[in-house]
């Protein structure tokens, strides 16, 4: 799975800028400036799974009523990053261990269709200037420089890399970013060493095909590290997928 060098901000992040940003506070609708603020709250880990969100707090922080608030709420419960009940109102989703397979299993066909196109680029020389850029920025992954645990984002800019070297424009809105962040923030803790080490070797492979041109090779490094996630989910432990009533 499911980010970048220190300073860079993902494609996700830019385009979900935090609620404060001057440039694009006075375009943004109430509502939107609520969920750009949950949305970045969540990708730079503030909020957590099975974290309650509070009204007050909210309309405090950014200076907003409560009908903002409460539309944002229903927004991002209807893309699935959060859940309402009546007793707890609004909190940040967690998953179940069948809700995380099914997303692995189902994100897996696109990672690795991104893997594939990403490679094909390469192999075509298409994008030039902007193409070698990015060339350049998967290189530390194939080179195995960045320890994935200690900068979280830099999972997240592998993939965004991916995504810009395809070219592809309708990639972005179906590939399940904040979903595959939210499972990656809720399991974290319960991956050991080796899953570690293993998401490292993979991102290498990935990257090693990609900047080879062989989409073929690149697409197959893809399915196989969504497949050893899907292992490792299945291994942990119940108390990885609490309920909202659980711990």
């Amino acid at each position: 799975m499911l980010s970048r060098p220190a300073g860079k901000l993902s494609r996700s992040s830019s385009r979900n800028p935090p609620a404060n940003a001057p440039d694009d506070k006075e375009e943004l609708s109430s509502s939107d400036m609520v969920v750009n603020h949950i949305t970045a709250g969540v990708l730079a880990g503030r909020y957590v799974p099975g974290q309650r969100l509070v009204e007050a707090d909210l309309t405090h922080a950014l200076r907003v009523s409560r009908g903002p608030v409460r539309e944002a709420f229903r927004r991002l419960d209807a893309l699935g990053l959060l859940s309402r009940t009546m007793h707890r109102g609004a909190c940040v989703r967690t998953l179940s261990r069948a809700e995380a397979v099914d997303l692995m299993i189902a994100s897996e066909g696109i990672n690795s269709l991104m893997a594939r196109l990403a490679a094909t680029a390469v192999k075509a020389r298409r994008g030039g200037r902007q193409l070698a850029a990015l060339e350049r920025e998967l290189c530390p992954y194939r080179d195995r420089e960045y320890d994935l645990t200690s900068a979280p984002l830099q999972r997240q800019r592998f993939y965004d890399i991916l995504m810009a070297m395809t070219g592809n424009t309708q990639l972005p809105s179906v590939f399940p970013t904040m979903r595959i962040h939210l499972l990656r923030l809720q399991t974290q803790s319960y991956r050991n060493v080796d899953d570690r080490r293993s998401d490292v070797d993979d991102f290498a492979a990935v990257a090693r095909a990609v900047l080879a041109g062989d989409g073929r090779t690149a697409e197959k490094a893809s399915a196989v590290h969504h497949r050893q996630i899907q292992r490792a989910l299945l291994r942990m432990p119940d108390e990885a997928f609490p309920g909202l009533d659980g711990p």
